[in-house]
């Protein structure tokens, strides 16, 4: 179980959550430190909101979102699958009540476009190709059947960067609306180097070991 560093790819909104449960700082102290702390309220509902990202080794990515104020939380998962969701979570030690939400069918990803990024390989060398994916999934899925060596980034679609950044708190940005702003260039969080076809493991901090 790999954690995600922010900001991080989701192609759910935050009302396409699929799992749902009362949850007490202790309930998730199994998950660590928060990725993320959102403390602006002007883009929160009521009090601060903690945010967790994982990706788990056969390729579902889930992300816990806890509402601080009501003491609860809301799971998106890639695939939206309620079940793979919950295993996840109990295997990284997270027991509680937990409430499954089925989304319609037009949210499952063969029957959707790219949503919040596109995933770019550039292969390593002159010789490897250049190719985008819709989903990592989809790009590891290729890479692994391939075995090129490269770099996989997320780009986000319909936003900038620096607004994609700004969304996740990032710090040390210029002004909206600047031209610097304007000509910004990130450093997303999903960006990841792959050698013959495998991604290569982060340093231990960034792993999760399930329990």
């Amino acid at each position: 179980m790999r954690r995600l560093r922010f900001p991080y790819v989701m192609p759910y909104s935050q009302h396409d959550w699929v799992v749902s449960f009362a949850a007490s700082r202790e309930t998730l102290a199994p998950l660590g430190t928060a990725g993320f702390i959102e403390e602006d309220p002007t883009r929160t509902a009521s009090g601060r909101e903690f945010y967790w990202a994982f990706e788990r080794d056969d390729g579902l990515r889930f992300d816990v979102v806890w509402y601080e104020p009501i003491e609860s939380a809301v799971v998106r998962a890639d695939p939206p699958d309620a079940n793979q969701a919950i295993a996840a979570l109990r295997s990284l030690g997270v027991d509680a009540d937990f409430e499954q939400r089925q989304l319609p069918d037009e949210f499952q990803p063969k029957l959707r476009h790219a949503r919040a990024a596109v995933w770019v390989f550039t292969g390593k060398g002159a010789t490897q190709p250049t190719a985008v994916f819709s989903r990592k999934q989809s790009a590891d899925k290729w890479l692994a059947k391939t075995g090129y060596s490269g770099v996989l980034v997320a780009y986000p679609l319909d936003s900038s960067l620096h607004e994609f950044e700004r969304n996740f708190g990032s710090q040390g940005l210029p002004p909206p609306n600047s031209p610097e702003a304007q000509a910004f260039v990130g450093t997303l969080g999903e960006r990841y180097e792959y050698v013959d076809g495998r991604q290569v493991p982060e340093k231990a901090g960034c792993l999760v070991q399930p329990r």
